[in-house]
């Protein structure tokens, strides 16, 4: 929706007190007559200026369940279900004069339900309301954009993905950049991002990067470079007071190439290596000291009806991979920094760099379109995980089925299953909450949500 006004920015007011209780009908035609000329005025001034708006929201609601002997360690029971929802409310504002825009959104709600009564993480939780309190409203996005020719600049908590979500996935960063355009085709973002600073008059507890990153075509192949410097702000190990931020000194360098291949398949390959880290934990050789690549290959097919997919994704000591980058399964990663999915149980790639922790992926997918609005995926795969003492492989089966009910309204439903490994440990996700030192050497993990979206 978008509404859109101008107005003089100097028009006069009168004087309250030069009002008359009475205006004779001589005095009204005058007055409705000035209006008019300052009116119009207003409408052909140089001073004058238009600021455009445009308001949406979005709306996920999610019904979960997931089951294994594996988190009886965690509380007792072999399963566990949920409900939750997000809604979040977006406001941009523009000055078409100067070109100058805002953007914001507000979440409302993003949490798992655990009932009317949820109470505050204050000292004082009295209220109004004694049978329905609710959770702090949260800032989404907020941030300040200025173009300076063909140059803009962003200032601001702002949505941030990168390499088809295999270094970041829908995160929201407070930074400052700026991007240059110097062709159609050629582009260069130069930025500071500021992810910790916790304590006043402290620095190691402070996780500040700069990023220099370009985007290019290579003939008809898409090509996306970047790279990224945490500052040194600390060095030696974790257990000191404040806790440091844990990537120091960091060196990353991420990129994508996607293009053709001959005809056959859309091919995407594309990489994270990180390296030089100076926080060290002794216990398993992290954060990112030593060389940590990622990497994946993608190859893309449409038969008609049917839409194919291939891909190959591997972690080398503990290489990061994004939580949110889409495995083809629905319980590893596919998780969202920004939007959980409760279905993710196992996270490749977040180890931060630890030494001989190796993960392989190799899984395919298949979309049947029945319809233009309905659609069936199945997914098998193959993960193996080699921990530095033990290693093996889980075969992985996926199923989803999706409705798009028109342009506003999407449902679907997805199931999964890991089989079980003696190499891996479950992870979580937000909704679900931490699965750390549930493993699922002894039993097959299975998870399901059934779930519905709305953007508008």
């Amino acid at each position: 929706m978008a509404l859109k006004w101008t107005a003089k920015s100097n028009g006069a007011l009168a004087n309250s007190a030069n009002v008359q209780p009475k205006l004779s009908l001589q005095r009204l035609g005058q007055a409705i007559g000035l209006c008019s000329v300052v009116g119009a005025a207003a409408l052909l001034s140089p001073t004058a200026h238009a600021l455009k708006t445009d308001f949406g929201m979005e709306y996920r609601a999610t019904a979960f369940a997931s089951g294994s002997d594996a988190f009886e360690t965690l509380g007792g029971s072999d399963s566990d279900t949920g409900f939750g929802q997000l809604i979040r409310v977006k406001g941009n504002f523009l000055d078409e004069e100067t070109g100058i825009s805002v953007y914001t959104s507000v979440e409302l709600a993003g949490d798992r339900w655990t009932g009317d009564d949820r109470k505050y993480g204050t000292t004082n939780d009295q209220s109004f309301n004694s049978t329905s309190r609710g959770d702090n409203v949260r800032l989404d996005l907020g941030y300040l954009q200025i173009p300076v020719g063909h140059t803009v600049f962003r200032v601001g908590r702002q949505a941030t993905s990168y390499n088809n979500c295999f270094l970041v996935c829908d995160d929201r960063r407070d930074r400052i950049i700026m991007i240059q355009p110097f062709s159609k085709t050629l582009s260069v973002v130069l930025g500071y991002d500021r992810r910790q600073d916790s304590t006043p008059f402290e620095h190691q507890d402070n996780g500040d990067m700069m990023n220099l990153g370009v985007i290019t075509k290579l003939g008809d192949w898409d090509l996306g470079l970047l790279y990224v410097k945490w500052m040194n702000n600390y060095e030696g190990t974790v257990g000191v007071a404040p806790t440091p931020y844990v990537l120091q000194n960091v060196d990353l360098f991420s990129g994508y190439l996607s293009g053709d291949l001959l005809g056959l398949a859309k091919a995407t390959v594309g990489f994270n290596y990180f390296m030089n880290g100076n926080v060290e934990n002794p216990v398993d050789n992290v954060y990112f000291t030593d060389k940590s690549p990622s990497a994946y290959l993608r190859l893309t097919q449409s038969f008609g009806v049917i839409d194919a997919g291939l891909q190959y994704v591997t972690s080398k000591d503990g290489g990061l991979i994004s939580p949110g980058f889409d495995t083809y399964s629905s319980l590893i990663n596919s998780n969202p920094e920004a939007t959980a999915s409760a279905t993710s149980m196992y996270r490749m790639g977040g180890t931060l760099g630890r030494e001989d922790f190796d993960e392989n992926l190799i899984i395919g997918k298949a979309t049947w379109n029945l319809t233009p609005k309905f659609a069936i995926t199945g997914a098998v795969g193959n993960l193996d995980i080699d921990n530095g003492t033990d290693s093996d492989d889980s075969m992985v089966y996926d199923l989803q089925l999706s409705y798009q009910a028109n342009k506003a309204l999407r449902t679907w439903l997805s199931v999964g299953m890991i089989e079980k490994n003696d190499a891996g440990a479950l992870t979580g996700n937000d909704l679900v909450g931490s699965l750390a030192g549930a493993d699922f050497s002894d039993d097959d993990v299975k998870a399901a949500s059934l779930n519905m979206s709305v953007n508008f």
